[in-house]
């Protein structure tokens, strides 16, 4: 269905019932097939909520109207649609960044936090910053060629040759200047990490994959030491989208954690 959000038309989709809600936000220019694999056997006990954000898949958005900010009140844009009172948030990758500012915005919203091959904007303590490189940047003489070779390399298990080319339909779907300005495009004010996520009391589960080329497994550790209580899971052999390569093990890892 399509949600009017924010004067555009949201592409979301809502399947399953149980006690508990997921609500899952892509990475990058992903879309709501990210997660699709994984919540697909959790929808048998769970109501699973997933929906293309600004600019990827069928939600169509002017390029100045795809802010950091406008993501996180999407999220919540989203769920009072829905009429989603409580939820488990789940981030892939860039939508770490918007999922963990908006469980800070709002706490009382979220009964627990999944974090997947996503650091949002935490460092190690003394690191530098990494420089985002745009997709015009990358090896590849046009767009589709530059995809290719961003999902070559977040997929180094074996015979994944069909999810390569799923992952390339999946970013093609996105305008080149979506994809180019959601990779670039900086947060207005910057948070304290170190600070801010020691307060968070919600259960939270880190998923990453072991050969994840795009994020440090450090960092990832470095998050489940300043959040309470919180789970890291590596995902053995996995690399950068391990819901598409391996949902059956991403499904399992949530299910046994908030079990």
């Amino acid at each position: 269905m399509f949600l009017d959000i924010g004067g555009n038309k949201v592409f979301t989709l809502s399947f399953g019932s149980g006690p508990r809600t997921i609500l899952a936000h892509s990475g990058w220019v992903g879309n709501f097939e990210d997660w699709i694999g994984a919540l697909a056997p959790l929808s048998e006990t769970w109501r699973t909520v997933v929906y293309d954000h600004r600019g990827t898949g069928e939600t169509t958005a002017p390029v100045e109207a795809i802010t950091h900010e406008a993501l996180v009140e999407d999220v919540f844009a989203v769920m009072d649609a829905l009429s989603i009172e409580k939820c488990v948030l789940a981030g892939f990758s860039r939508g770490v960044m918007t999922v963990m500012r908006a469980v800070l915005r709002h706490p009382e919203r979220f009964e627990g936090l999944i974090l997947m091959n996503g650091t949002g904007e935490v460092q190690l303590p003394g690191a530098t910053p990494t420089p985002r490189v745009p997709p015009s940047k990358w090896p590849g003489e046009t767009h589709r060629e530059r995809l290719k070779w961003f999902i070559d390399r977040s997929t180094p298990e074996l015979d994944v040759e069909h999810v390569r080319r799923w992952g390339i339909n999946i970013l093609s779907r996105a305008e080149p200047e979506a994809a180019e300005k959601i990779m670039t495009m900086q947060w207005a004010s910057t948070v304290d990490w170190a600070s801010e996520l020691p307060k968070l009391r919600i259960p939270t589960l880190l998923l990453h994959g072991e050969k994840d080329f795009l994020v440090n497994i450090e960092t990832m550790r470095y998050i489940k030491s300043l959040i309470p209580e919180s789970k890291l899971v590596v995902l053995e052999g996995a690399g950068h989208i391990p819901a598409m390569t391996r949902p059956m093990e991403v499904a399992a890892a949530i299910s046994d954690y908030f079990q």
